[in-house]
């Protein structure tokens, strides 16, 4: 296909046009010239017969009238010799005095008159020949015409043309046959001032053709200019995109994917020593969205949009190729100077823009690769930016360089992206359950459910596989119901087989902004006939700092339902004790990483024995995360935390081997 920029510089176009359009204009001149040429000398040979019939009517009128001038009484029959010679004489010096007198020039000439006082033929530089085969000719056409006392035309011998008329009547029959010069006259009078009017046209048509074919090549080209920017611009933001950067790309670097033979022969551009390009993935864009519309969403990509293009320099360009994804293309910009552009772009996205009276953080996850260092093709360049974005996400760090170490697993995470909706319609995603105990004597008191990516080719997968191009993919609400089905669908089973226990699913607060998430759940729980108290929703703690109001009202109407609620993750977020005050929660589940070696590190005893304090007077339950040992359990128990879960009890198990925990009321752990 065509480059876009390439068809932005051509001026072929141009060219052609005024080509053709001079070629129009010569031709309107070559057919004006040839037609005026015509005309003129078509008139040229009317007015010649007209002359020619004169001529014979002059010649047949004298004979006419010399046989009125005889007496009588005498008859034509019986005329003399005499009177024959002096009627010749007579018709010759009137033919002499028409035709070779001082004032007329005559170049060919044939007349021949038949008649009962007169037979004469003058030639006048016809050979013998020529008089043959005019007379012929005419024989020929004669008997094709209608009888007529009056006939003229004209004919061709060789090169020559001529003229003829005939005069029969009153015993008179006069032939007149002589050169067309109406040819020669038009060249020697007509063409001159023809030449210069074809000039003057040739010069107008050509004015009009220049002028037309610059307007026409001004209107095609506003066109192709705005066809072009429509196709490599993003019409929301105005920003350029993925065909865009294709361009630009292929201008900016030596791609050696191609050979010297692909390359387009027109672009030309010096190539860049260095560069970077980074990608930009928005974190929450999806959740935003879908809570407050998409004319939110548009906003947000603009703003969002506008900040990015405002720290840029003029020799960096900002792409957005689509959804909530942006690329940046900064030339000349080394490994460490993109370092700390990565992190401004953090920072850039961070920043909260107001939709509809509410400050919304999305923030962002930032990826870069370097030319030629990393990658020597655009294509490579990408795909690897995009490897280092996934990265940063998943480990949220904001911004990561793309490593070579194990470029393998960002392959693999764009392989899973495409094969996540497979993952969903076919229900490859599956829960595992992990129980959770009552510390003093092991006893289960509930499981929590976590999800599993059963894939075809890849096996078993955590969600730290998944749970990321879930979100990237903005799909979290429709994870969210789909999980929310499938541990009720589970309860329900269990429900007839006598099992009791309460499922605790993981969601995220973006997806409460789902207004129909609570209606959806109850629903569903009415369907398999569970009770709303056997469900419990497990809040991720660090992602609730987006209008925490907005979640304390959805919240408060499931615990109203009768469902149960718990913050998962607390103390990893940046709001903790703003969360205890305005979330109305059952269980507050403390981070694995305050449990982690809690019996050799007092500050986090501190904060494990400050959050169960906090707890009491706000009426919640503490659950400790990720137990793995004995002296665990006995600090927590002695801290006033009564319940738990981690390896030390049991990890997550498949649902045939829970149901047999659950059925047979097992302790924990296993003796």
């Amino acid at each position: 296909m065509a480059s876009f920029l390439e068809l932005q510089k051509d001026k072929s176009f141009r060219l052609k046009l005024i080509s053709i359009c001079l070629i129009l204009a010569l031709s309107v001149s070559i057919v004006y010239v040839v037609v005026s040429y015509r005309l003129a000398a078509d008139l040229g040979i009317k007015t010649e017969l007209e002359s020619l019939h004169k001529q014979a009517m002059l010649i047949h009128s004298e004979l006419i009238i010399n046989d009125k001038n005889r007496v009588a009484a005498t008859s034509l029959s019986n005329v003399t010799a005499l009177e024959s010679k002096a009627l010749k004489d007579k018709v010759s010096d009137l033919v002499n005095r028409v035709y070779f007198n001082d004032h007329s020039h005559t170049d060919e000439l044939y007349l021949k008159i038949t008649g009962p006082r007169l037979n004469l033929a003058i030639s006048h530089q016809f050979s013998p020949v020529q008089i043959e085969t005019l007379t012929t000719m005419l024989s020929l056409s004669l008997e094709n015409m209608p009888l007529s006392a009056m006939q003229n035309g004209v004919k061709k011998v060789g090169e020559t043309q001529f003229i003829w008329y005939i005069v029969d009547e009153s015993d008179y029959q006069v032939l007149l046959v002589k050169t067309a010069r109406s040819l020669d006259d038009t060249l020697d009078f007509v063409m001159k001032r023809l030449t210069i009017t074809s000039v003057i046209v040739f010069w107008l048509a050509t004015w009009f053709a220049l002028t037309l074919s610059s307007w026409m090549n001004k209107r095609v080209q506003d066109k192709n200019d705005a066809l072009a920017h429509l196709a490599t611009h993003d019409s929301l933001t105005g920003l350029p995109n993925r065909l865009f950067l294709a361009d630009l790309m292929r201008l900016s670097i030596t791609d050696h994917s191609q050979s010297e033979q692909r390359k387009p022969a027109k672009l030309k551009s010096t190539p860049v020593k260095e560069g970077c390009l980074f990608v930009i993935d928005l974190d929450k864009f999806k959740e935003v969205n879908d809570a407050f519309g998409h004319a939110a969403g548009d906003f947000l990509l603009i703003s969002v949009a506008q900040k990015l293009n405002d720290i840029l320099a003029p020799s960096q360009t900002l792409i957005r190729t689509g959804g909530d994804e942006f690329i940046i293309w900064a030339p000349e910009m080394s490994a460490k100077e993109a370092e700390t552009l990565a992190a401004q772009l953090v920072i850039v996205c961070n920043e909260p823009i107001t939709i509809n009276d509410f400050f919304i953080n999305t923030g962002a996850s930032v990826g870069f690769s370097h030319y030629p260092s990393h990658a020597q093709d655009a294509e490579s360049l990408i795909i690897y930016a995009d490897m280092a974005m996934y990265e940063a996400k998943q480990k949220r760090c904001g911004w990561s360089m793309f490593s070579e170490v194990s470029p393998n697993n960002g392959q693999q995470r764009l392989k899973l992206r495409a094969d996540l909706d497979n993952a969903l319609s076919q229900k490859q995603i599956k829960l595992y359950y992990q129980p959770k105990v009552m510390l003093q004597n092991g006893q289960v008191i509930g499981v929590e459910a976590l999800a599993r990516w059963y894939h075809p080719t890849d096996g078993q997968l955590s969600p730290a596989y998944f749970v990321d191009l879930i979100e990237q993919g903005g799909r979290v609400q429709e994870f969210g119901r789909y999980i929310i089905l499938a541990a009720i669908e589970q309860m329900a089973v269990w429900q007839q087989q006598g099992i009791l226990t309460p499922v605790a699913i993981n969601l995220s607060p973006f997806n409460l902004l789902d207004p129909e998430l609570l209606s959806f759940t109850l629903t569903s729980l009415e369907q398999h006939k569970v009770a709303p108290s056997q469900l419990e929703i497990e809040l991720i703690e660090s992602a609730t700092s987006v209008n925490i109001d907005y979640i304390a009202s959805k919240l408060t109407d499931f615990r109203n339902a009768g469902i149960k609620l718990a913050i998962d993750d607390f103390g990893t977020g940046m709001s903790s004790l703003s969360y205890l005050s305005n979330l109305n929660v059952n269980h507050i589940k403390i981070d694995r990483s305050f449990i982690d070696n809690l019996e050799h590190d007092p500050k986090k005893r501190a904060i494990v024995s400050t959050a169960i304090a906090l707890a009491e007077p706000l009426n919640c339950q503490v659950i400790a995360e990720g137990i793995e040992t004995k002296a665990q359990v006995d600090i927590l128990i002695k801290m006033g935390c009564f319940c738990g879960q981690g390896y030390y009890f049991a990890k997550p198990m498949d649902v045939k081997d829970i149901e047999a925990v659950l059925l047979e009321n097992t302790t924990l752990p296993f003796s």
